[in-house]
């Protein structure tokens, strides 16, 4: 990186921290910090979901997706569009009606307070564990293309983003989600206008990489260990149910819309955008196939597809399109940490610390202790991220797929307390649990295609409660 490399990446930092911290000058109590006062656009929270669930892990990892093979993780993204017209008209009327601020809330009237607990503390270490992880990850393409070392690069994220999270709460990271994607958009069409610049005869490059398949979106076929029409589109749509309809990082920010019918734009509108979004980052993987001239990973002397995009980035981007492309990088990982901190601060204040210790406690002091939650998960979170520098891949790998083993049992819990009768509490905590051995069993001992892994989860947790109800029926009031 040139010297104006790294003035762009210092600008766009003190652009965000000062635009974070002055949006939060109208937040004064609990109800603005977390749900902004429900009068945020709909489209600023669509895009601000987008940003959410896009981790530097997509940004770099997909074009490498393509590299390798095709499009077909599109049909996944076909699901995902499916899965949150479910969420709109199943989960949300619920949300929006309890006027809750943690989705976990929402568990308590059939699941009782230990449910509400036990979903809140799981939703924590998922978070914990895979954005952590996440934070980290993005230290190693940071550090390959400007220098900075890993520690360096995980506290300049971590203390621009804590500060304006800390400050704004949900309406600072909502609107500087916005600016966020922006601007790692904006860097995927420049690096896609310049590999297409870089290709000798597009025409005839497109023409060989569609006899080689690498346009192939679609998958008719009954293979559970592989991407299909019918994993995509069932498994992406369960997938995307439980990640946009029982994390509280997703959720949050619905319910920060000013009415229902907003929060149901929102929700489907990112379904769209994601869609889009991918199409664009394997496309750009497809490009950078045509530019190394069909090279396989160990012709271009890589060993993981998820590298593919950051070479790239070093060897053929010119001064200032790379700056603006480590900024979009920041800023994916930025947008993560953000809403990943609302919403731990959130279901922490909200699932655990008010009902445990009944604080019955004025708003003004209610806020203080929000914002100071916020403050340690955000210490918690980046000092953690600089700990697995030291950690090999295998622990990586698990905690980017943490969620794989949560979102069926979590799911099922919601799906359980909305439409079956109510349960004894024990049958939801030995359902939950049940499923979630299940889940380790299921990943860590067959080839089961991930996108299926939800999809099992639920059918393991509506079962198992469905059995422990007929063998020891449920207690009259």
């Amino acid at each position: 990186m040139q010297f104006v490399d790294y003035a762009i990446v210092v600008v766009f930092m003190l652009c965000v921290f000062t635009a974070g911290t002055w949006l939060g000058k109208s937040v004064k109590d609990v109800q603005g910090y977390y749900n902004a006062g429900k009068n945020l656009p709909w489209w600023a929270v669509m895009i601000s979901i987008v940003a959410a669930e896009t981790s530097v892990l997509t940004f770099l990892s997909i074009p490498g997706l393509a590299f390798i093979s095709d499009l077909s993780f599109l049909q996944v993204c076909l699901g995902y569009i499916l899965g949150r017209f479910l969420v709109s008209f199943v989960l949300l009327p619920m949300y929006v009606r309890g006027n809750i601020i943690s989705v976990y809330e929402s568990i308590q009237e059939k699941g009782g307070i230990t449910m509400q607990r036990i979903m809140s503390i799981t939703f924590m270490f998922t978070r914990l564990l895979a954005d952590g992880v996440r934070l980290f990850a993005v230290a190693i393409p940071l550090s390959m293309i400007s220098g900075l070392n890993y520690s360096t690069s995980i506290w300049i994220m971590g203390i621009v983003t804590v500060v304006y999270t800390w400050f704004g709460g949900i309406r600072s990271v909502v609107w500087m989600d916005v600016v966020q994607w922006i601007i790692y958009i904006i860097a995927a069409f420049f690096t896609l206008g310049i590999a297409y610049n870089l290709l000798p005869e597009p025409g005839a490059i497109f023409s060989t990489m569609a006899e080689a398949g690498k346009f192939k979106m679609f998958t008719f076929s009954l293979d559970m260990s592989n991407y299909s029409i019918l994993s995509g589109l069932l498994g992406g749509a369960i997938l995307s149910m439980a990640s946009h309809g029982t994390d509280q990082l997703i959720v949050q920010r619905v319910l920060s819309c000013k009415n229902l019918a907003d929060s149901k734009k929102a929700m489907i509108g990112s379904g769209f955008v994601v869609f889009f979004q991918f199409a664009l980052f394997l496309f750009i993987g497809l490009l950078i196939y045509a530019v190394w001239n069909g090279a396989t990973l160990a012709e271009a002397g890589l060993t993981k597809s998820d590298e593919v995009f950051t070479l790239f980035i070093i060897n053929q981007l010119p001064p200032v399109i790379k700056g603006i492309t480590v900024a979009g990088i920041f800023a994916a990982a930025m947008s993560t940490l953000s809403g990943s901190l609302s919403a731990l601060s959130s279901s922490t204040t909200m699932d655990i610390l008010k009902p445990l210790f009944k604080l019955n406690v004025s708003e003004d002091k209610l806020f203080r202790i929000s914002r100071f939650v916020t403050l340690i998960w955000g210490v918690i979170m980046v000092g953690g991220a600089s700990l697995f520098k030291n950690m090999n891949n295998p622990l990586v790998e698990v905690g980017l797929s943490i969620s794989s083993f949560t979102y069926g049992a979590m799911l099922g819990m919601f799906i359980l307390t909305r439409f079956f009768k109510k349960a004894e509490v024990w049958q939801y905590v030995v359902t939950f649990f049940t499923t979630l051995f299940a889940m380790i069993l299921v990943i860590q001992g067959t080839s089961i295609h991930w996108t299926w892994y939800t999809i099992i989860g639920l059918i393991v947790s509506v079962i198992t409660e469905q059995v422990l109800v007929r063998l020891f029926g449920v207690k009259t009031a």
